[in-house]
């Protein structure tokens, strides 16, 4: 839990949005984009499942005493802060629950401690990140309240961050999807929260969660710009960094090497796919890309792909009205498919794709629970476009088969 002296807006009013008549229903999962930047690197980015949940934690105890050992707290908005239980009626997943389930997706350790007078948790780490610093804000917007006390909507955008207490900045990066290698790129930078240019933010490359300058990149100027150039083709995540505050979102941009086939670019001679659209007045959406995995490539478990990414490039004038994937598993006649409500894989029909939305974003990432076992797997990416119409399945671009051994 944080509260902020920087910008308390009181986000109390907003829980009552989902007022119910009735105690004792079933918790409804919800999936909102979380971001958690640690002290030196991203350690989540993407679509998280969660709801309201039970996590253990020590009690708070003074400077200098023993802690004792820890025993289950409910984090859900009806149970927590101010509000009589059962205020909300259904049992909501909220920053802190969210928190705590990519902390297990990833395996790493969860550590709070449960503090009585406010009922509600206080993060001191996640992984070996450990500080008093930890903090969150949803949609960029702090509050003054608890992490178990916000209830989360379906697409909030949700960040905690390890320096969040001693930052004055939540930055906010953006700039085209698309590059072609060694041309300008410029991209801006901004307060997430107030909206107003960042100057000073150096931008770099996101490796592996790892931010790294790229070479003679100029700081941004007074207007929040900087202007880069990409020396290499394929996906890449852009972050932007300042002293005193939060590092930005990744921003993912497709880098082709002029005509090339990629990035919604048409080789010589070949005609790119398109949607048919039902209206003169729209453009078509590009085919989807998938980032990270190649088409029939053979994998060790242990470096099975975890994180499923892609690509949709939308051009002027059309609209984008979903993403949504389908990932299958074979292992000699039997298939699985996976589901995005249960997040497991379920027997289903070898000739069907099971496809579940992963939003209406351009470029999205999707962690998977847990590791691929061993199989044929069948991954694919479609988009829908504002008039229902979905993009078509082309092999090696938006439709990949890879094998875990």
């Amino acid at each position: 839990m944080h509260v902020s002296p920087r910008m308390p807006l009181v986000l109390c009013a907003a829980l009552f949005v989902a007022l119910l008549a009735s105690t004792g229903a079933q918790a409804v999962p919800i999936t909102v984009n979380l971001r958690v930047e640690g002290s030196s690197k991203t350690l989540f980015e993407g679509p998280i499942t969660t709801d309201a949940r039970t996590i253990e934690a020590p009690d708070y105890v003074a400077k200098g005493e023993a802690a004792g050992p820890p025993h289950p707290h409910l984090c859900d908005v009806n149970e927590n802060g101010e509000f009589p239980a059962g205020t909300f009626g259904v049992p909501y997943g909220t920053p802190t629950t969210a928190l705590y389930d990519a902390a297990q997706s990833l395996g790493l350790p969860f550590d709070a401690y449960w503090y009585a007078p406010l009922n509600d948790f206080f993060v001191n780490g996640i992984g070996s990140d450990e500080t008093t610093s930890w903090g969150y804000a949803v949609d960029y917007t702090t509050a003054s309240i608890g992490g178990c006390q916000l209830q989360l909507a379906p697409g909030n955008e949700v960040l905690w961050s390890a320096t969040f207490a001693a930052s004055k900045h939540l930055l906010k990066l953006s700039g085209p999807a698309t590059a072609n290698v060694g041309s300008s790129l410029t991209v801006h930078v901004a307060d997430g929260q107030i909206g107003s240019p960042i100057p000073g933010a150096a931008i770099g490359e996101d490796v592996a969660g790892l931010t790294t300058t790229i070479p003679d990149s100029p700081v941004t100027n007074g207007e929040g710009n900087a202007t880069i150039a990409l020396t290499h083709s394929g996906i890449v995540t852009l972050k932007a960094t300042q002293p005193e505050s939060v590092r930005s979102n990744g921003l993912v941009v497709c880098v082709h090497n002029g005509n090339d086939g990629t990035c919604g670019t048409t080789l010589p001679g070949v005609s790119a796919p398109k949607v048919e659209l039902r209206s003169v007045h729209q453009l078509p959406v590009d085919l989807p890309t998938i980032d990270g995995i190649a088409n029939g490539h053979h994998y060790k478990r242990r470096r099975a792909p975890r994180v499923l990414r892609g690509l949709v490039q939308v051009p002027n004038g059309a609209t984008l009205r979903e993403v949504r994937i389908s990932i299958q598993r074979r292992t000699g006649k039997r298939c699985l498919a996976f589901s995005g409500t249960t997040e497991t894989f379920v027997r289903s029909r070898c000739d069907v794709e099971r496809f579940f939305s992963v939003g209406s974003a351009e470029s999205f990432s999707y962690l998977l629970p847990a590791s691929l076992p061993a199989g044929r797997y069948v991954y694919d990416i479609e988009a829908i476009e504002s008039a229902g119409q979905a993009t078509k399945l082309v092999t090696g671009v938006s439709h990949v088969v890879f094998y875990v051994k």
